[in-house]
């Protein structure tokens, strides 16, 4: 597989080998935006626990 990548987003590249398959991904960010990438993933996990009804204080026993 001989593609050639575009040297602007190469930066913005990373490769993942899952089994047998490779995958490349590309990723790209809004400079202007309003939360970083860990405030944004923790406002999601915050969001998806809250719809399962899970929260912080709740110990199973």
């Amino acid at each position: 597989m001989g593609q050639v990548m575009n040297p602007k987003t190469e930066g913005n590249t990373f490769t993942k080998r899952i089994g047998q398959t490779t995958y490349v991904v590309r990723f790209h960010y809004n400079e202007n935006a309003r939360e970083t990438m860990q405030e944004k993933i923790n406002r999601m996990l915050v969001n998806e626990a809250m719809r399962a009804g899970i929260s912080e204080n709740k110990v199973d026993n």
